[in-house]
């Protein structure tokens, strides 16, 4: 069955999809409280605020979100809290802290908090399924209009209706088909594999699905192109049932061995003198690469990237720390920061070091040191080319592979892909001091102003940074 898994345990986040399938969309009820949210009037609501006002500037998701439902009510506020808590509920590539922070900034809106030991917010729920797919991120606002439309047409349909949706296979892929979707949205796979996790795979895109049938020499690659849903996941199930008798009694997954190494040889490690290096090959046939929509993926200006070098100079002024900024930024920078952290930006590097590295050093974003000692640096990355600040960091270990720095990636959550498949590439894996991916870490814009606003930060040590650091994996699921 799709619903189990060697790695990880599946089943807390279908339990938790299945109270919110019965409780919210059959019913008209809540994630997180005993009141009525997931009505009619007010999902009309929220896709009124979201959808017909969108914003294009320099924000974040998130940031941008809450500007777009701030004037909405209480009770609309609360329910796009739980819509996200829904858009995020199958993606791993987050972590479960980085999920709260997302869905606790919009509820605090409607001046309400996460509720406390609420199973629905628990690590084993929030660690998700399985990848969102490469533009899960990056077309969020594309998914959560999906969303918000799929549920607003249940809400039009009686609640026997909806009942027989979500109880039969046939009659909720007959009602999906029916929702119109720009672009081939990631979440249909998502929410019909909460529905059905004993029919369907745990697969966000059609490309993995393709392939697998590929891998195991059941359809060439290219035939099923334009093969239907439906199609390939009964092809699937019927691959899934071929395989169980096979290897009876064995827990079967198409990301784990040994299925995996079948159809997906070229996503593991190719095996070199310097150890293990991930090797990403991009695919040119991908369906799911939403072609036809248009996204500003740049939309993190350098004005905002300024904002996020103050945010970081100052989460290191208030630990007691010392920090750099590059001469060219400094002035920007410090403009936006608070009095007394501006005392602690330096106007020279303490460094021995040789002209090469001083001279890398120097334009790193921003650098936390304490005393004569670099602790982090951060490469606040805004532009669509996001490996410029990987060249630099780069750049600094192989001037220097016995320096021990914890290196940050800092960017919008919907660039965290981006980043990942540009530090995964092998001219980042094969460093002297080991690859870049297990030195170097993504944070996001919001998980930076989550900690800038926690509370005593002068009494917490640099290493609060390990809670909201995300990884590279060189697994996609």
């Amino acid at each position: 069955m799709a619903r189990q898994s060697e790695v990880k345990n599946l089943e807390p986040v279908l339990d938790a999809a299945r109270v919110w399938i019965d409780q919210c969309l059959i019913e008209d009820g809540s994630v997180f409280t005993d009141n009525s949210l997931w009505t009619q009037p007010l999902l009309s609501e929220a896709r009124e605020a979201f959808v017909l006002h969108p914003d294009y500037g320099a924000d974040g998701f998130i940031t941008k979100l809450q500007g777009q439902i701030k004037d909405t009510s209480t009770d609309a506020k609360r329910l796009m809290a739980e819509v996200l808590w829904a858009l995020l509920l199958f993606p791993s590539g987050s972590r479960p802290i980085t999920k709260r922070l997302q869905i606790a900034s919009i509820l605090g809106l409607a001046d309400r908090q996460l509720p406390g030991a609420l199973p629905s917010l628990s690590d084993e729920v929030l660690a998700g399924i399985g990848s969102g797919g490469p533009a899960f991120n990056t077309y969020r606002p594309n998914e959560l209009e999906y969303l918000l439309d799929l549920v607003l047409d249940l809400k039009g349909r009686s609640h026997e209706v909806r009942k027989h949706i979500f109880a039969d296979y046939h009659a909720f892929m007959e009602w999906m088909s029916s929702v119109e979707r720009k672009g081939d949205r990631q979440y249909r796979h998502m929410l019909r594999y909460f529905a059905f996790p004993d029919l369907v795979e745990r697969m966000s895109t059609n490309t993995d699905r393709r392939l697998v049938l590929d891998g195991f020499g059941k359809e060439q690659f290219k035939a099923t192109k334009s093969w239907s849903d439906v199609q390939l996941d009964q092809a699937l199930l019927a691959l899934r049932q071929e395989l169980q008798a096979k290897y009876a009694n064995s827990v079967l997954d198409f990301y784990e061995p040994p299925l995996r190494e079948v159809w997906a040889a070229d996503r593991k490690s190719a095996v070199i003198t310097s150890g293990p290096v991930p090797i990403i090959v991009p695919s040119n046939e991908d369906e799911d690469n939403e072609e036809g929509d248009t996204v500003d993926i740049a939309s993190d200006s350098p004005r905002q990237s300024h904002k996020i070098q103050a945010a970081l100079a100052e989460i290191g002024a208030k630990m007691g720390l010392k920090v750099w900024l590059p001469p060219g930024d400094r002035a920007t920078v410090t403009s936006l920061m608070d009095a007394d952290s501006q005392k602690l930006i330096l106007d020279k590097l303490p460094l021995y070091a040789d002209a090469g590295t001083l001279k890398t050093v120097t334009q790193i974003d921003v650098i936390w040191l304490n005393r004569a000692s670099i602790v982090r640096a951060f490469e606040v990355e805004h532009t669509t080319a996001v490996y410029s600040g990987l060249l630099r960091m780069a750049d600094l270990l192989a001037l220097q592979p016995n320096m021990k720095i914890d290196l940050h990636i800092v960017a919008a959550e919907e660039r965290k892909d981006k980043v990942f498949a540009e530090m995964l590439r092998p001219v980042f894996s094969r460093l002297e001091a080991g690859p870049l991916y297990k030195t170097c870490s993504f944070i996001s814009y919001d998980s930076v102003l989550a900690i800038r606003g926690l509370k005593m930060l002068q009494h917490t040590a640099p290493t609060i940074i390990a809670e909201y650091e995300e990884r590279a994996q060189i697994e996609n699921i």
